[in-house]
């Protein structure tokens, strides 16, 4: 049977939660300050303090954070030239702790190239560690929800973490096999057009037109019977919605940005959602 819904779903801070991964991503850039002689931007504070405290609050909005005159966080907005930095802007306003160590690191020398790297040594120093040792896990109920939710919708994961030494990853919180394709180095924001492109040919070429080689066409999934769902309005939601597509916010910490369908605090709201989507009927 072609499945003729398509969901989308983010890693960090959606299927993958836990403070280590931002934590470490702090100590690398932390640590590329301290080598490369910067002192500013944090008020005395490392990155891995700054981010800590974040977290005990529940807010983003720490002190540290350094503005113009007019309210605007300094940096932000500043042109990128190298590809990988336009793939990953400097966001404003912030809506996870990804993207406050990303301004921090900025605000205090370092360039959006140096975050990107630091952000990809990070990965590797967690999988040294050993995720079993860190607050590394899966939402509750995530593999069941999804191993349901595959019976009806295509069910494609799309992150920018790398490739490489990725499994782990999905073996660590038991969702090795929760996926129909796996999208890494999605380059969200700028690269969710493509992404969601791949994510909606993922449901294989049953019911697809033949070409001139005899060979079928891909099926498509339609835009409008895609739900996506992530934490970062900008990375994982926004481009689906101007599709027509239907979006759930996972907003750890109460941003309530964006215009997302179904704007929720954590997983556990996520269930109610998705049965009431896959159990409603495809219009093909």
């Amino acid at each position: 049977m072609t499945r003729e819904k398509l969901l989308l779903l983010d890693f960090d801070g959606t299927l993958c939660l836990g403070d280590a991964p931002v934590l470490f991503y702090a100590d690398r850039v932390d640590a590329l300050l301290a080598e490369r002689g910067h002192t500013g931007g944090s008020a005395g504070s490392s990155v891995h303090e700054v981010i800590t405290r974040a977290f005990a609050e529940n807010s983003l909005l720490v002190p540290e954070i350094a503005y113009d005159d007019a309210g605007a966080p300094l940096t932000v907005g500043g042109e990128a030239t190298h590809d990988d930095a336009k793939a990953h802007p400097v966001s404003w306003p912030l809506q996870d702790g990804y993207q406050l160590v990303q301004l921090l690191a900025r605000q205090a020398g370092l360039s959006d190239v140096d975050s990107g790297c630091a952000f990809r040594a990070a990965r590797q120093d967690l999988l040294a560690h050993g995720l079993q040792n860190t607050d590394v896990h899966a939402p509750a109920g995530a593999q069941e929800l999804l191993a349901e939710a595959r019976r009806r919708a295509v069910v494609v994961l799309v992150t920018n973490s790398p490739a490489d030494a990725f499994a782990p990853w999905l073996q660590a919180l038991g969702l090795s096999d929760a996926f129909d394709l796996v999208i890494n180095d999605a380059r969200k924001p700028l690269g969710m057009p493509a992404a969601l492109e791949r994510a909606r040919a993922a449901g294989g070429d049953a019911g697809g037109a033949a070409g001139e080689n005899g060979a079928a066409a891909a099926h498509l999934i339609p835009p409008d019977q895609v739900l996506s769902v992530g934490d970062i309005w900008a990375n994982d939601l926004e481009h689906v919605h101007d599709l027509g597509g239907r979006t759930v916010l996972i907003d750890r910490f109460g941003t309530g940005l964006g215009a997302p369908d179904h704007q929720v605090r954590d997983f556990a709201a996520l269930p109610e959602v998705l049965d009431a989507w896959t159990h409603s009927p495809a219009t093909v």
